[in-house]
């Protein structure tokens, strides 16, 4: 993002400098990183109260936590100047993310940072359990000499399953080969081909999964869709005798049933970093003393190497600070996209969808009623790319909703709030992709209320000019900017002299004109595009002397509140 497009983070006052607090133990990089910087000013105060913490964020514009400090509603409310909560680490759980993108709050966390420190933690807690490392080292402490006790498993030749194929089960599984072990993936929102790319096969049915692995290694955030995803019925799915890691949050997996499991000889192990509640309390049903030779755990250390926390600390200092300034930056968790990761072509979409957005809102107001339903069809292979995520929406689609929700709300609606605002007012949104067809890439969008449909269809030229090319199944061609002037009327000669004498007579040049005709219909569909305001009762007149249907303008200038 730029400085020019980057709205909802302003730059401190003339003169100001930034503030930003540190309320608990950063690494000495990023500490670093804000001391040098000479439009900053950073407090470390590390233990406040959560009374303490309410009554000083009023004062500042950035906040860089680790996963110590809640920045729920009541945070977010007591921080009206607050621009940038910052998170060194991967995890954004302790972030309200909703409430800070209705406040236009950039929440940024730092997702490489310890991506290899998560997966050697993984494969270390995968081996202490394979071969009760932590309980023979127990066992020798205690002065026994117990070799046979403590017969192990061989990674080699084993079957994992990693649930969660994002970077650091991609690192896992590259891991996992090394010993020589065969690798299943399952994440519905990772394409069979990337899998393929790291050596994973792709799996579908995770009960199914489950089924067939020795080894099951987690590795995905914590959502109402993942919570508590390996429950009693998914533990009764796993291969009798199999191994269970858990290195990713607490509360993937069902504490209490995986004990059991293990007490019922289901399950041969299990190894957990994370735990629902830190630190686990002493009646934590994993760390009952009956299954303790079947356990291993460790206190949340996937990201506590000194390279992790210099490397998290670093990304996440940067990224604040660049938001803060309105420069580039990346892993902003709440907004949709990013747009410097577009390419030019995409970046004209995206505005194009916009506008698409406002111009479907205003024709969908004619019939009246609220929206309830938007669909949008990306063909070519610039919009529909394997690459975009399968649990997001496209650039494209969230810049449709943003324009078709600025119509009601006015033009603060942001990319981060918009998706929020659709859901609120039950809008489903459905996204597909296809081949390109008579053009190169489109955009097809459909909105639809309890007694109407809008259909638009948008393209962008090889010259780099946004086309119009289809309205409500006339077949058009105008560039959607400036003001526009759109009417439907009975086809029939003197219907448009009318309205450019009516213009004419209040002093209003038409710049471009385009008019859609169907033979199978007796109702053309025109668009214009004008100089100068159009007034309500020019309107009003435009629609009772030109003898339309409906009339309505739209004013398609200036750029969006990102």
């Amino acid at each position: 993002m730029s400085a020019a497009n980057n709205e909802h983070v302003q730059a401190a006052g003339k003169g100001e400098k930034f503030r930003v607090l540190i309320p608990e133990a950063l690494g000495d990089e990023g500490i670093r990183i804000l001391s040098e910087a000479s439009d900053v000013e950073v407090d470390i105060k590390i233990g406040l109260s959560k009374p303490d913490l309410l009554e000083i964020l009023k004062d500042y514009d950035a906040i860089i936590t680790r996963s110590g400090t809640s920045m729920d509603k009541a945070a977010i409310e007591a921080a009206p100047r607050l621009k940038v909560i910052a998170r060194a680490g991967v995890g954004v759980d302790n972030v309200d993310i909703q409430e800070a993108s209705r406040h236009g709050i950039v929440v940024i966390n730092a997702p490489t940072g310890n991506t290899l420190a998560a997966a050697e933690q993984t494969m270390a807690l995968m081996l202490a359990m394979m071969r009760r490392i932590p309980q023979a080292y127990g066992s020798l402490r205690d002065g026994k000499w117990d070799r046979k006790r403590f017969t192990g498993r061989q990674l080699n030749g084993k079957k994992a399953l990693i649930v969660g194929m994002g970077r650091i089960g991609v690192q896992v599984a590259i891991r996992c080969r090394a010993f020589g072990m065969e690798v299943l993936g399952y994440d519905p929102y990772v394409p069979e081909k990337k899998m393929s790319e790291a050596g994973v096969q792709k799996m579908t049915d995770l009960a199914g999964a489950l089924s067939l692995a020795d080894i099951v290694t987690v590795h995905v955030p914590i959502t109402k869709e993942t919570n508590c995803v390996i429950n009693e019925y998914m533990l009764r799915a796993m291969k009798p005798g199999s191994y269970l890691v858990n290195c990713a949050r607490g509360g993937i997996v069902d504490e209490a049933a995986c004990a059991q499991a293990l007490r019922d000889g289901r399950l041969a192990g299990a190894a957990f970093d994370v735990f629902t509640k830190e630190p686990p309390a002493p009646d934590n049903p994993l760390l009952a003393d009956d299954i303790s030779d079947l356990v291993v755990v460790t206190p949340h250390l996937g990201a506590t190497t000194v390279e992790a926390q210099t490397e998290v600390a670093r990304i996440a200092v940067t990224n604040a600070l660049a938001a803060l300034r309105g420069e580039q930056y990346d892993h902003a968790v709440n907004l949709p996209f990013m747009e410097q990761h577009l390419n030019e072509i995409q970046k004209n979409f995206v505005r194009l969808a916009r506008k698409m957005g406002i111009l479907a809102a205003r024709l969908l107001e004619n019939s009246g009623g609220l929206a309830n339903k938007c669909k949008v069809m990306l063909r070519g292979a610039e919009l529909s790319d394997e690459d975009a995520p399968g649990n997001k929406n496209r650039p494209y689609t969230v810049a449709l909703i943003k324009g078709f929700l600025e119509v009601a709300h006015g033009p603060d609606v942001n990319y981060m709030i918009a998706p929020l605002l659709a859901a609120e007012r039950g809008i489903a949104i459905e996204e597909s992709t296809g081949d390109s067809l008579t053009y190169r890439n489109l955009i097809e969008v459909t909105v639809e209320n309890q007694t109407s449909t809008v259909t638009l269809t948008g393209t962008i030229t090889e010259e780099g000019r946004q086309h119009i090319v289809k309205v409500n199944d006339y077949w058009m061609d105008f560039e959607p900017h400036g003001q526009l002037l759109m009417f439907q009327n009975h086809d029939r000669p003197g219907v448009i002299g009318k309205i450019g004498n009516l213009l004419g007579d209040s002093s209003v040049n038409i710049a471009n004109f385009t008019l859609g005709r169907k033979e199978t219909s007796g109702l053309a569909l025109a668009i214009m595009e004008v100089d100068g305001l159009i007034s309500d009762d020019l309107l009003q007149a435009i629609e009772r002397d030109g003898d339309l249907i409906w009339a309505s303008t739209v004013i398609l200038n200036g750029e969006p509140q990102r």
